[in-house]
């Protein structure tokens, strides 16, 4: 049996072996202008545990990207909403990223956080051992990020345990060569949570309810190491008796390292490590304490060797180090593994193509230059910016801001994601959908720019495109009638969705926002603030609204689509006529539209105008 039918056999659903979980995504890696970065480490170990035939069926599983709803349950919401910044960006990483690469960053951390949130559910419900092949990020605060560390996963993943209702003690065990500052700040009034943490120097205040903090300062050899691990941690965890460890099993410390000031030996880190996992679980044949293992920090070309020890170690129980200096990825690895993950981000349509398209497997992003040694913005990042401004992060704060997405939310829409498209010249589509195995489109929005030389004075966002439905096959939604032009229900967020492009037009220091209704209530619903910017126009719409005065809105533009609006004059049937409207938001167009001359226009376009309905 060859490499990649074993690798098919572990991804495949349906099975539960016995053994830890390990937890991957092909974005687990991106390009950063950090030649000590390896970019491919979790995926150097995934091969070097293929090769040794260790994975089974069903022993993979892919992580999907944190909500932001989740990072607001532990991040401060103004340091989420500065993220956007490139200088706040900058002091985490200590160099500044391009727009694009910066957001692409941002997704790489929330995915790898949604990994450690997926470990520690699979490592509860199975009272086991789960891996995330990334993770680890301690130095991220409630209001600060340092050190690489945007997001602190650990403490995300615990706030979603105690959501959960498990109101057990947890231990997070931290052994990267650095401080787990952020993490014990997070945690430093809560008793419930006990961080231990043995590194080279403290990086913060290490004042906590319920702490173990040792720094051993540089130049560590096995014995001074060792040594503190078996003195100090077995009576923590039997003082603590936790429901879930945290091991933050970080590389750093090993000799190796391109980082680490410490000199600890290749065997000295297997014996650490095993130190660990027989405190978590005595015996083969004793109840595992449910444990999240984490890469955390590691540097250099061979920092994935110390993975690739520990995990052969933990699904065989052989100690013996036969770890290859290299790891060959060839670009056909990737491919034939993406091949075997169904991807949860496409629609259904999408998805029945994919699976015709036999002929050109999905391989994972990546090309022969990813695999090379040129860094690249990777993966995640994406080819820019929403509009040319607009980050993925910044958009999902400020649909969270407004309200929309908890609106959404409220009306029974689970796991919500966004999709950009960004290669339309026509505009810049957003997506948002439902679900996981069988997303539903909730809404799809597509935008452009028109500057002032094309609108004869005005910079405006134009909406190309807006669907807001409720495609949900189940009976709430498809006992409702239908407005004219819909094919589902809608779900009467039109007004939320108007906010949320009033609020993109002044931050993008726009004059108001433009859209074609297409039929009358979409420009009732834009009233009062929205105009047709034509005088012949707004008189027209006015004598319309006249014509249904009192009607319920669902009636009034039924009729309208019908034909029951008539000259009365001529007794023709008034159509409806789909023309420009806008909302302005600068004080001069809003004058300009608002104002006396422009009603003055008006009334005289409508004086000649006499709409009726017709029975």
């Amino acid at each position: 049996m060859n490499v990649f039918n074993r690798i098919r056999q572990a991804l495949a659903a349906g099975n539960d072996p016995r053994g830890p979980r390990f937890i991957i995504s092909r974005n687990y890696q991106i390009g950063i202008p950090f030649p000590q970065y390896d970019r491919r480490r979790p995926f150097r170990i995934l091969r070097y545990l293929e090769r040794q035939h260790l994975l089974q069926r069903g022993m993979l599983r892919r992580p999907r990207p944190i909500s932001l709803k989740r990072l607001r349950q532990v991040h401060d919401p103004a340091y989420l909403q500065a993220l956007q910044e490139p200088a706040a960006m900058e002091s985490i990483l200590g160099f500044r990223l391009a727009p694009g690469a910066q957001d692409g960053f941002l997704a790489f951390q929330r995915l790898m956080c949604g990994g450690t949130l997926l470990a520690a559910r699979s490592a509860l419900r199975r009272q086991d051992i789960a891996v995330n092949l990334g993770g680890g990020l301690h130095h991220a605060a409630r209001d600060r990020g340092s050190g690489f560390c945007v997001f602190n996963d650990v403490a995300l993943a615990i706030s979603h345990v105690r959501e959960l209702g498990h109101d057990f003690p947890i231990l997070v065990v931290d052994l990267d060569l650095h401080d787990g500052d952020g993490t014990r700040a997070i945690f430093a009034d809560d008793p419930t949570v006990h961080t231990f943490s043995i590194h080279n120097r403290d990086l913060g205040p290490t004042t906590a309810t319920a702490a173990t903090t040792v720094a051993l300062g540089g130049g560590v050899d096995d014995d001074k190491y060792l040594a503190a691990v078996r003195t100090l941690l077995p009576p923590v965890m039997a003082r603590v008796q936790p429901g879930l460890v945290f091991y933050l099993a970080g590389s750093d410390p090993c000799v190796d390292d391109r980082l680490g000031d410490w000199r600890i030996t290749s065997e000295g880190m297997a014996r650490r490590d095993q130190l660990v996992i027989n405190l978590v679980r005595p015996r083969p044949d004793t109840v595992t304490v449910p444990t999240v293992i984490l890469l955390a920090g590691g540097y250099g070309p061979t920092a994935w060797r110390h993975g690739a020890a520990f995990f052969s170690w933990l699904l065989t129980g052989d100690s013996r180090l036969n770890i290859p200096l290299e790891m060959e990825l060839p670009v056909d690895h990737y491919r034939r593994l993406a091949r075997l993950m169904k991807h949860p981000g496409l629609l259904p349509r999408e998805e029945a193509a994919a699976r015709q398209e036999k002929t050109a497997p999905d391989d994972w992003g990546l090309t022969e230059a990813d695999l090379g040694g040129a860094v690249a913005a990777g993966p995640a990042s994406g080819a820019g910016l929403f509009l040319g401004i607009f980050s993925r992060h910044g958009l999902e704060m400020m649909l969270e801001e407004t309200g929309l997405l908890e609106r959404l939310r409220q009306r029974g829409f689970k796991q919500l994601a966004l999709e950009l498209g960004l290669d339309d010249p026509l505009g810049h589509t957003l997506r948002i959908v439902s679900g996981h195995r069988s997303p539903v489109v909730v809404m799809e929005l597509k935008l452009r720019i028109v500057r002032e030389a094309q609108t004869g004075g005005h910079d405006l966002l134009v909406v190309e495109w807006l669907l807001l439905q409720d495609a949900r096959p189940d009976e709430k939604s498809a006992g409702r009638p239908l407005l004219p032009g819909q094919s589902h229900p809608g779900m009467g967020l039109l007004r939320d969705m108007a906010a949320v492009l009033i609020v993109a037009t002044e931050r993008l220091g726009l004059d108001g926002m433009a859209f074609t209704p297409s039929h009358y209530h979409l420009a009732r619903l834009a009233r009062p603030q929205g105009r047709f910017p034509d005088p012949a126009d707004e008189a027209r719409y006015l004598a319309i609204e006249k014509a249904v005065a009192g009607l319920p809105l669902r009636e009034a533009s039924s009729l309208v689509a019908a034909g029951r609006i008539t000259d009365a004059d001529s007794g023709a049937p008034v159509l409806w006529h789909p023309r420009q409207m806008i909302i302005p938001v600068a004080p001069a167009l809003r004058e300009e539209l608002h104002g006396d001359d422009f009603r003055a226009a008006v009334t005289r376009a409508g004086r000649k105008l006499s709409f009726r309905l017709v029975d």
